[in-house]
């Protein structure tokens, strides 16, 4: 069973400017949205995508090309058979969640709208009970006795069922207190359970740690969010300009420089060479792409265009950041970071170069094959900014950034580029329209989520060492905080709890 989710865009509707209570309805219109859905049901099975298509409201047509949500359900139908039953899950102003019962596989299916009729967006996924599920019981450390421990079990269990999950950390920062939740395996077979002090890669949850230096940066008065990038650079960029518009500082942390998407590419029999390499000559190998080998490679980029127009999601533009703090400090990243978050937030565990008894508490991460991928202690600049960290001290994070009691933490949380990005923090609302403050990530073999609920004071951090799909963590995190955030008798609540 693979992952099947489907979201029309890849940013919130606020960061493009969009809303999804401005739709226009579209005719026939319905009594309510269970009568909607059972109508697209009908023609879900019959094969009629195209007039599935045709209720999408024109925020979805601003964002979603013409013909790409018949082709997806087209695809997704020979997955599931014929839905042969569905059920009303949540219901929400803007957001109706259902169950669809496929003759092969189940979905979760949400429509994102106001008027039963019109479709704003839509997310349909695999995350709900599957006919195929794994039988075999899950280790785990959860009591499963209080409202907390069971909303946690319901979420981590329907992700566990995969057969190709493997270890999982949950950390829940709830009601002024840390609650930590760990199932699986850290490497499969080994029998040994993840904690709060395993280690695991990051992924580009590392880039909000270079954007808050960034704002520290600011506060410090070492550089100005609205810099042009080559005041920090050695030597001419003329390249680094359109139309006498330069990539500026927050250009690069809001994804909206133009930058290439990578320094360099490689040809296959490059990319052959380097999948030979054991994982000691690998790292070497890419450890040597220093900061000048980056500044080199610069002088050749082309822009794809004018910086602080266009959102593109961006891994080297977060590194150019990295290297103009280095430059801006004169410091090693490795060294302010880490100094950083141990002087402001208590976090040792947060770091990029991991000693031989701190790679002993590191999780083995499974990638599409299930090979191996273990800890590899990258310093250089190719890929994308790298951390590991440990589910105890990313929620000492999320609970530092839900506090915001230091300055370049509530800077970074203001929106930089529309109403959807800060400085690297992804900016929405969730289906109740409370404010949300949120990062993904994801390396080879690992996922991670970081997500913050400021007016509930409720931060989640997802970490699993497989590599399934982001939104399968995503779903996860959703499901829980749904359950933490509309069920009272959860309040209040203890679960197991663990410090530090």
């Amino acid at each position: 069973m693979r992952n099947l989710i489907r979201v029309a865009a890849a940013l919130p509707l606020a960061a493009l400017g969009l809303s999804s209570t401005a739709s226009q309805a579209q005719t026939p219109r319905f009594a309510s949205f269970a009568q909607f859905n059972d109508t697209l049901v009908a023609r879900f099975n019959r094969g009629d995508f195209k007039s599935m298509e045709a209720y999408s409201s024109p925020a979805l047509q601003k964002i979603e090309a013409a013909g790409a949500m018949s082709g997806y359900l087209k695809g997704l139908q020979a997955k599931t058979g014929r839905i042969v039953a569905t059920e009303l899950l949540a219901d929400k102003p803007n957001s109706h969640v259902f169950a669809w019962r496929g003759e092969k596989q189940n979905l979760r299916v949400r429509w994102v709208s106001a008027v039963p009729g019109s479709l704003d967006n839509y997310f349909i996924s695999d995350f709900i009970a599957q006919p195929n599920a794994r039988t075999a019981p899950v280790r785990t450390d959860n009591r499963r006795q209080t409202p907390l421990d069971r909303a946690v079990d319901h979420a981590a269990a329907l992700y566990m069922q995969h057969p190709d999950a493997a270890g999982l950390s949950i950390g829940v920062y709830w009601q002024g207190k840390q609650y930590f939740y760990n199932y699986g395996e850290v490497e499969k077979g080994s029998g040994r359970l993840p904690t709060a002090r395993t280690y695991y890669d990051m992924g580009s949850v590392a880039k909000t740690f270079v954007t808050t230096l960034l704002a520290q940066a600011v506060l410090d008065k070492k550089v100005q969010l609205t810099d042009d990038i080559r005041r920090y650079l050695p030597g001419d960029y003329p390249n680094l300009q359109v139309d006498g518009r330069p990539v500026r500082l927050v250009d690069l942390a809001t994804h909206t420089s133009g930058l290439p998407g990578r320094a360099r590419n490689y040809t296959a029999a490059n990319q052959a060479q380097l999948k030979a390499l054991n994982l000691q000559d690998y790292t070497a190998y890419y450890n040597r792409f220093t900061a000048d080998s980056l500044l080199h490679h610069m002088h050749s980029f082309q822009l794809t265009s004018q910086p602080g127009t266009t959102y593109r999601y961006n891994n080297l533009g977060i590194l150019v950041l990295q290297l103009v703090l280095e430059r801006a400090y004169q410091q090693p990243y490795e060294q302010l970071v880490t100094k950083y978050v141990q002087t402001r937030f208590g976090m040792k565990d947060t770091k990029r170069v991991l000693s031989a008894a701190e790679q002993k508490r590191y999780a083995i991460g499974y990638d599409d094959k299930q090979q191996r991928q273990e800890h590899r202690n990258y310093t250089g600049y190719w890929g994308g900014t790298t951390l590991s960290s440990t589910p105890a001290d990313l929620l000492t994070y999320a609970q530092a950034n839900l506090a915001e009691r230091e300055p370049a933490l509530k800077l970074a949380h203001q929106p930089a580029w529309g109403n959807g990005i800060g400085l690297g923090w992804m900016l929405d609302t969730d289906p109740d329209d409370q404010k949300r403050v949120f990062h993904n990530g994801r390396n080879v073999g690992f996922h991670t989520r970081c997500a913050l609920y400021p007016a509930q004071q409720l931060g989640i951090v997802v970490f699993v060492n497989d590599n399934i799909s982001q939104d399968r963590v995503t779903e996860m995190e959703q499901m829980l905080t749904q359950e933490l955030t509309t069920t009272t008798a959860a309040k209040a609540m203890p679960g197991k709890r663990v410090r530090g």
